[in-house]
Parts: C-alpha cells; structure tokens; sequence
C-alpha cells in the first residue's frame, strides 16, 4: 500500500527568512517581524514561549532524526530521510513561514504578492531535490486578487505546483465567497489544481477564531483548539453555502490541518441553517451544501485521530486525506503511520486515505514501485 501524505509541512531554513526574524527567536520569541509588523499577535506571551519551548524538547526527545535534521536546516534530504521513517512515498508540501509571514493585514499588497514569489521559487526549488517525492502547494496572498490570480497561474504553469494554498480567514475583511475573489477561484478551476485551505496559529490576522484569547491565562492551548477547526469549519461554509462551489463545479477544495471528527456535525449544521435561513438570500444553490462538499471536497484526518473514525464510517473513506504535520512538535512524527495504522479502519478505508484520495485530490500517478527507501540505521534507531 502507497502512502501520500496530503499536507506535510514544510521547516524553511532559518537564513531564508532571516532578515525578517528577530534574533534567537526560538529562545526568546515566538515569530518574526515583516515590514516592522510583528508576526503572530502573541508573539511575546510569556506563555505561548514556555509552552511552545516544552512541546518542542518532548517532540525533539522521540526521535534522533530531529536534531539530524536541524543541523541540516530542514533541508531536502533531510525531509526525504524522514519520509522513509514514516514509509511515506510522496508528500504534498504546505510551507510554514511561506503562509506565516502573509497573516497580517497591513502587509502592502505588492510586498506581501513579493514574498508569495519569493517563497515559491524557493519551495520549487526545494522540490527540484527530488520532484517524484516532493510536490508543493503554491502560496498566493489575498490582499490583492489580480496577483494572486497571476501568482497562481506562474505556480502551476511555469514552477510545476500541484495545488494552490488557500488562507481560511479573511484578510482585509474580505470572506472567500465574496465577488473579488471570483477571479481567483475561476483560474484555479481552469488549473485544474484544488486549492487546500490550511491555518495557521502564528498570525496577526484580526479576523482570527484564536486572537481573543490572547493576553489570557492558558490562551495558547485554548486559541490552538480552537482555532484550525473553527478557520476550517467558516472556509467549508463560504465554499458551500456561500455558493463559490455552485459557480465552479469543477473547483477542488481540500481543508488541512483542523481535524476530521467534527465533520459530520458541521455539514448537518450548514443543511440545516440552508433549509431554515437560505430561501430568500442573495444566492441561490441548487443543492444543500453538505452536497457541494462531497462532490468537490476533501478533509485531513490527523494520523492519530480516534474520534474521527465514525465520521469515516458514517460518511464513507472517500472525502478524507490524512497528514502527517512533519516537523511541527505537535505532530506524531516517527510513528504517524504506525498510528493511523492503529485506527480502527478497514484496509479498503486506509488504502483510500492513504493514497487513493490524495492522488485524485492532486492528480499524482501511483508510482510502478514504492518509492520509500528503508530508512538508514542510524535514522531509524530509537
């Protein structure tokens, strides 16, 4: 059986960046300046730093590969040896800071349409080291439309992306299904790439499920809870109920990164409120949203997701990928595999989520053989 992981993230090197990172920042801060605009909201919490701090030694404690990789920068071979850990044979790559660093909305729009071109010339590049394995999502910014639509087409055409990363929260204001995005969901549909809506919980967006409890006791477990979920679940209502999935049927949208097990609740809750409130609004669907997600949609399961096994079974294996989050702390890197595998899923659901759906989200040929090497001795001890 191939393993796909929809939605790796992606560790940019620290010099990448640099000249917009303040000093020691893992030590000292959480985030990065951009433009003399401090990135994320809380980037001086006392408490988001210990905290951040103590995930990341216990995370870096499971497994030597960590520090192999940190010496290396995070770079291609290094990401290429921890998939063969895992036993993962290609990965889709949304990047970190490519995403962090465009979650404010003073950004000026050409600085911010300059860091997306920036960022995906090098993530091409990065790719480049082994393209068969590593795929990448493109970066666009939304603060200004008619560049992203540019920005996405370069991605695809010229730099060989296999999707379009989307950001689930309003920037500036501006939802997803408002009119000014049409343009960009239109020339993604023509791509014929999905676009994956994945959060973030570094931002200064103000428009953020996550931002009113900073400054708050224990805010940062309270707004990480809380906020890819919530990002996630407001992305699946403008795609649906929001009518973009009824002008662009043939427009792939897959959400990363916010769990699986409230799915089943949140599409009866969309039918539900559609069937109450919709007759009347502006624009008209021809079908009860849950429909547009099943025709058009798919969501990421985290590898050790227990609740998310009755969604699975209630709506069947075909809507969900799953993503291993490597090298976030918070992911179940070295046995993120081990763990999924663990799920109570049958093999047909597992060979769907683990390669079937995730090839068809992004159009990726199965390989004639496996493509996971078995991972050097000295990487794989524990």
């Amino acid at each position: 059986m191939g393993a796909l992981s929809g939605g790796t993230a992606q560790s940019e090197p620290a010099h990448f960046f640099a000249a917009h990172r303040r000093p020691e920042e893992e030590i000292k801060v959480v985030g990065m300046e951009v433009q003399g605009l401090a990135i994320p909201a809380h980037g001086r919490s006392s408490g988001a730093i210990t905290s951040s701090r103590e995930l990341r030694r216990r995370s870096r404690a499971r497994h030597p590969h960590f520090e192999v990789a940190q010496a290396q920068g995070f770079d291609a071979a290094s990401t290429l040896t921890a998939m063969d850990i895992e036993g993962i044979d290609v990965a889709v790559m949304y990047g970190t800071r490519g995403r962090q660093v465009l979650s404010h909305d003073n950004l000026p729009p050409d600085y911010a349409a300059a860091l997306a071109r920036a960022y995906n010339n090098w993530t091409h590049d990065y790719c480049a080291h082994h393209p068969m394995r590593l795929k990448f999502a493109g970066q666009v910014a939304m603060h200004d439309i008619p560049s992203a639509v540019a920005e996405a087409r370069r991605c695809v055409t010229e730099l060989g992306a296999v999707a379009i990363i989307g950001t689930p929260n309003p920037v500036n204001g501006q939802h997803l299904h408002d009119e000014v995005c049409e343009p960009l969901w239109a020339e993604i549909e023509r791509l014929g790439v999905p676009v994956g809506f994945h959060p973030t919980g570094e931002t200064s967006l103000r428009d953020d499920a996550g931002r009113r409890y900073v400054g708050h006791a224990n805010f940062h477990p309270i707004a990480h809870a809380i906020r890819n979920p919530v990002e996630l679940m407001g992305a699946i209502a403008s795609m649906t109920t929001g009518g973009v999935l009824e002008r662009h049927p043939g427009l792939r949208c897959a959400f990363l990164e916010g769990t699986a097990g409230w799915l089943y609740w949140w599409l009866w809750r969309l039918d539900d409120q559609w069937e109450k409130f919709g007759p009347g609004c502006e624009r008209r669907l021809t079908l009860p949203p849950s429909e547009y997600f099943k025709r058009q949609c798919y969501l990421a399961l985290d590898a050790d997701e227990e609740p998310a096994v009755g969604v699975v079974e209630k709506l069947g294996a075909d809507y969900f990928v799953v993503s291993t989050d490597y090298p976030h702390p918070d992911g179940a890197f070295p046995e993120a595999m081990k763990e999924f595998l663990a799920l109570s899923l049958d093999d047909a659901d597992r060979r769907k989520i683990l390669w079937d759906n995730c090839a068809r989200l992004y159009d990726i040929p199965k390989p004639v053989a496996p493509l996971a090497r078995a991972a050097p001795a000295a990487a794989a001890a524990q």
